[in-house]
């Protein structure tokens, strides 16, 4: 199985991110090749151009490089899926930015949930652990109380 990081998608859309003419066309120019004719060198040329910043929104939203990275890439998917309904497509840095913080911001808030669903089942399942040895307990010492009580003709055996 092949992986993936972000530096080698990036290099690798780098090595293919079209001709010298290609990267002087505007954002605007350059989303309009990658909607109409799926031209993967335009859609490259977008990640190389505003990667950086998406991914220093990220990197600030999350502070986890790794969460940060999920983030970038799920930024990037959304493009492709909403391309086509971009509509102030001269300003795609800001439609970005946009995406990848409420991205970063629903990855936060998500781990935090989790933290605070896993951080509940620990205290639960050690609370009823707890609760479970006392009762234990418990029953172990009025056992041995009442086992005291008995007359040895009948506590012996259960010993």
């Amino acid at each position: 199985m092949q992986t993936f990081t972000l530096r080698g998608v990036l290099d690798h859309l780098r090595r293919h991110a079209g001709t010298a003419a290609m990267r002087d066309l505007s954002d605007a120019e350059l989303l309009e090749r990658f909607c109409g004719r799926r031209e993967e060198a335009a859609f490259a040329l977008l990640v190389q151009r505003h990667g950086p910043a998406v991914l220093g929104v990220c990197r600030r939203v999350l502070g986890d490089v790794h969460a940060a990275e999920d983030a970038f890439q799920a930024t990037f998917l959304v493009l492709v899926c909403k391309a086509g309904r971009v509509r102030r497509r001269d300003s795609l840095g800001s439609f970005l930015n946009g995406v990848a913080y409420r991205t970063a911001a629903r990855a936060r808030a998500e781990a935090a949930e989790r933290r605070n669903r896993e951080r509940a089942t620990v205290t639960s399942s050690s609370y009823s652990d707890m609760l479970d040895e006392m009762s234990r307990a418990e029953t172990s010492a009025a056992l041995h109380e009442e086992m005291g009580r008995l007359p040895d003709k009948y506590r012996l055996p259960l010993i």
